[in-house]
């Protein structure tokens, strides 16, 4: 009698694509033969004829795919042992 848990090699392999999806990536391959999601969206973003929105939602989209995610992190006000300054500078353009 087989026991229960994890056992090598079972399952959905990692990134395998259930039947649906397939199906349907099949069908645009046949009707736009190379096309890739992530391919067009990078042709959006730099596409200087495109309007800034679009561009910016565009390259917005894109980067979730080649960056990484940046974290917020907690500034607890002194750093090794010394209070933390802020300096604020304005810049005035006097042309």
């Amino acid at each position: 009698m087989a026991k229960g848990g994890k056992r090598e090699g079972a399952g959905r392999k990692k990134g395998s694509l259930n039947k649906p999806k397939k199906g349907l990536l099949d069908m645009i391959q046949e009707i736009y033969p190379g096309y890739h999601p992530l391919l067009a969206m990078a042709a959006v973003a730099n596409d200087i004829s495109a309007d800034d929105v679009m561009r910016f939602n565009a390259n917005k989209e894109v980067a979730q795919y080649v960056t990484p995610k940046m974290k917020s992190i907690e500034v607890k006000g002194v750093e090794d042992g010394v209070p933390i300054q802020v300096i604020t500078r304005t810049i005035i353009d006097e042309a």
